[in-house]
Parts: C-alpha cells; structure tokens; sequence
C-alpha cells in the first residue's frame, strides 16, 4: 500500500514539474480596467527577467530582476556580438535585417528565444509575438467567428475566453476567464451606470493572476 502511495505521489510531482517546465515562466499577471473589453497588459517573469506584453501583442518592457541587475564590480564589454546587447546581467539578441518582418525585434533573452508572426502567417497580424520559448502566443482570427479579432486566445496552455453573443446579459468582448480565473462584470441587471465595470475576479493563485487598473483619479 505504502509503495502504491508512494508511486502516485511521484507521478503527481512529475506532472506538476512538466507543466510548469512548459510553460517556462514563473508567473503570469494579466491586467483589466473598468469598461474596457480588451485586457491592458500582461507581465510574465522568468527566473532573470520579467516582461510587458502590450494589449497588440508587442514586447514593451523588459526588466532584469533585482540580481540580475549590474554591480559597479561587474566586468564591461561594449556589445562584443553583433545584434547582442546587454540589460544588468541579461544578455538579449536581435533579429538582424536578413529577416525582413522581425529585423530589429528581440530575437532572445538569456536563452529564451522569441519569434513573430511574419509574412507566412497569412491570417494573423504580422510583427505581434508567436512564441516564447516552448509556448506558443495565439490570437483570435479570421476562423474565430465569435471573438473579437486580433484579441488574445491562449499563451502556452493558459486560454483566454471573452463574452461573446452566447453571453446574452453579459458586456460583449469583455474578459470571461484566463485559464481556471472567472471574470464577472456589472451587466444587463444591474444599474446602467455600472455595466461594463469589473465585478469581481475569482481563482487568482501566486503564479498566475489577473488584476484590475484601480482608478488614477
């Protein structure tokens, strides 16, 4: 009995361990703001770094984590590798012009590469982020006859749904879930000054969560 505990117990953590290898990242954050449909910004952190990704599928940011940022007693080494660059201690390379659609987009970052969607992509937006490492970036598109196109549809195995005309009472195009996290927003029942304002946001774990702009005023 106790080697069968065992052996499931050893089966669990592997599978534990496999997804999150896949999915690389050590944690998701997806913001929303009130009466907007589409979400405001994703931050994904990496054991070095941690990134923006803009609401049209662009690298915004990226900020070295706290050790991995520079020492005044850090060696220097003015960009040695053409197309290299270096941020603190990262080191991020670059598509250079031999690729046409990517040239001068972050090719990688201490390893982890990146690549777009290009010419051959006939049905989706050139130039917005394809995959991450092992992930890969998807967006709603022509054959998304429900969904706004051009929103984000999954990253890695994290889906991404929206209310759409199957939601009756709901706002159309706002978020609905990202992976097990249900998004609930002020609707048809309620006061009209409300609908389209974020109700409550519901599953957020440590390592993946959605937040919501709280208002600048």
């Amino acid at each position: 009995m106790n080697h069968k505990k065992l052996l499931i117990v050893a089966l669990m953590l592997c599978i534990g361990f496999t997804t999150v290898k896949a999915q690389e990242f050590v944690s998701a954050k997806f913001t929303i703001e009130d009466y907007k449909n589409e979400i405001q910004e994703i931050e994904l952190t990496f054991n070095t770094f941690y990134i923006g990704i803009s609401p049209d599928g662009q690298i915004s940011f990226i900020q070295p984590l706290k050790r991995s940022r520079s020492n005044q007693w850090d060696d220097f080494d003015d960009n040695p590798v053409h197309g290299s660059r270096n941020l603190g201690n990262l080191n991020v390379t670059y598509f250079d012009n031999f690729d046409r659609d990517k040239a001068g987009k972050i090719k990688s970052i201490d390893g982890i590469t990146f690549d777009y969607y290009d010419s051959y992509d006939i049905h989706d937006k050139k130039g917005r982020l394809k995959s991450i490492g092992k992930m890969a970036v998807k967006f709603n598109n022509n054959f998304d006859i429900h969904d706004a196109q051009g929103t984000l549809k999954s990253i890695g195995n994290i889906d991404i749904k929206y209310n759409n005309s199957f939601d009756i009472h709901e706002p159309k195009g706002t978020l609905k879930s990202v992976g097990p996290i249900k998004i609930n927003w002020y609707n048809s029942f309620d006061n009209s000054s409300l609908r389209g304002k974020i109700k409550s946001i519901k599953g957020n774990t440590r390592n993946l969560y959605v937040t919501r702009v709280y208002n600048r005023s």
